[in-house]
């Protein structure tokens, strides 16, 4: 997303910043390209005038200062997006981030993530813009049809225009796999799409599953995306696309401007537009969760929070369940807060690399929905815990115990809290802490692992 070079500033501007990309190639061209979209030399000063006067035309919106462009070889753009997705990152927290989700069973292995992400990117990014130095990034050396390349930095000459009219700095982008910033990435991707598509189809021969293409498509090179992340990216763009066209119907561009001024705030609002965001909006439940590290012994500490909504539930559940069995359990999702504990230093005998403690408490528009979502982490649990396992249950508190960790799932009500990890001490005084009523213990059945 782009801007000019008189701009005034606006202050200091955060890092590790989502950019909004257009990730993948177009499929198929139906047909001769036509229009000026075809254009030779798209760095001509006079190509990229025409450019951005097909990204004003596309949105109905202007430019209120000439765009800033950089030109990248396509050897020089893994790189570059590896120096600047680092700047200002704590990679050490980013990496616990990270493990948090492959302990909660996202992600099968967090280790090397970050590079083969980048490689992943740069195999399919056309063109891109970053809101941090407000620059459309053109990508060169690419053999495509021209106007595949022309639609792709369409789209991101609408995130520039998008950034000077709405603040994009405003939405909540920057909390990386957060359901917020999500929801948030759904609405600037799906009016970019919208805007795209519609300029694109009134200009070529393209089809609007050719446009689509341009969203989700992937190089066969390089190494390959987790489905974390397809499914993210499939979200943020198609969901995306369908939320803004369903605003947009009812209300045209000044609809999706409204929705700038307030933007979905949840995964759920995008996933079920209708219902739960243009008829009424159905707001998530704040869930507070306290920092449970001095409980936990000496040396615990807090190493992620993070909000993972219907997105990442019904996600999580389709890698472990399927797809088919993932939608029931994930809906009716009201509320979520996930916490995970780290020991830097282990006592005496001990192994803090072991060592680790997920916290999940989650609420639900009704108990039958809890009970579903309930019984779906029970077997995803029991998927994952390693060896001959003991599944127990006393009351509301079912726990699992594992060959390297255990777990308990209390449900009450609409709400329920998991509790997983090692050792097995740490797990009970943060089950006891957060259900003190809850049993302890239960009379088991030995179960093998399925």
């Amino acid at each position: 997303m782009s801007r000019t070079a008189a701009r005034a500033p606006r202050g200091r501007r955060g890092k590790g910043v989502r950019w909004v990309v257009l990730a993948g190639a177009l499929a198929l061209c139906v047909g001769a390209p036509s229009g000026s979209l075809a254009a030779a030399d798209p760095y001509r000063p006079t190509e990229l005038t025409k450019m951005q006067e097909m990204a004003e035309a596309a949105r109905g919106l202007q430019f209120k200062q000439p765009p800033l462009y950089q030109r990248l070889r396509y050897e020089e753009l893994a790189p570059f997006l590896r120096k600047t997705m680092l700047e200002g990152l704590d990679e050490r927290r980013l990496n616990e981030k990270r493990l948090a989700y492959e302990k909660l069973g996202l992600l099968t292995s967090a280790e090397g993530l970050l590079d083969d992400m980048i490689l992943a990117y740069a195999n399919g990014v056309v063109a891109f813009y970053d809101q941090d130095s407000d620059t459309v990034h053109l990508i060169g050396d690419l053999k495509m049809p021209a106007v595949m390349q022309r639609i792709a930095e369409l789209h991101e000459l609408v995130h520039a225009l998008q950034d000077q009219h709405f603040d994009l700095d405003a939405l909540p982008l920057k909390g990386a796999l957060s359901d917020p910033a999500t929801a948030a990435l759904a609405l600037v991707e799906g009016d970019a799409m919208l805007a795209t598509i519609e300029y694109a189809r009134g200009h070529t021969q393209l089809v609007l599953s050719d446009l689509l293409g341009t969203t989700t498509g992937s190089s066969t090179k390089g190494p390959a995306m987790p489905y974390l992340f397809q499914r993210e990216m499939d979200f943020v763009y198609r969901n995306g696309f369908d939320f803004a066209k369903a605003l947009h119907k009812r209300g045209g561009w000044a609809a999706l401007g409204e929705a700038f001024a307030a933007p979905p705030t949840s995964t759920e609002q995008v996933l079920h537009y209708r219902e739960k965001y243009i008829e009424a909006r159905d707001e998530p439940t704040p869930v507070e969760l306290p920092d449970l590290s001095a409980r936990l012994g000496e040396h615990w500490r807090l190493a992620a929070d993070d909000v993972l909504g219907e997105l990442y539930i019904q996600t999580l559940f389709r890698l472990h369940l399927g797809r088919l069995r993932a939608r029931k359990p994930s809906r009716g999702w009201d509320g979520d807060r996930l916490h995970f504990y780290l020991l830097d230093e282990a006592p005496a005998g001990g192994e803090s690399a072991a060592a680790y403690i997920l916290v999940w408490s989650t609420v639900w528009d009704s108990e039958r929905d809890a009970g579903e979502f309930a019984a779906a982490s029970l077997r995803v649990v029991g998927k994952k815990l390693e060896g001959r396992r003991k599944t127990e249950q006393d009351g509301p508190v079912v726990t699992i115990t594992g060959k390297n960790a255990v777990a308990f799932i209390v449900s009450e009500g609409t709400r329920v809290l998991s509790v997983e990890g090692h050792p097995e001490s740490a797990a009970r005084a943060a089950l006891k802490a957060l259900a003190p009523g809850a049993p302890q213990a239960g009379t088991g059945v030995d179960q093998e692992t399925p």
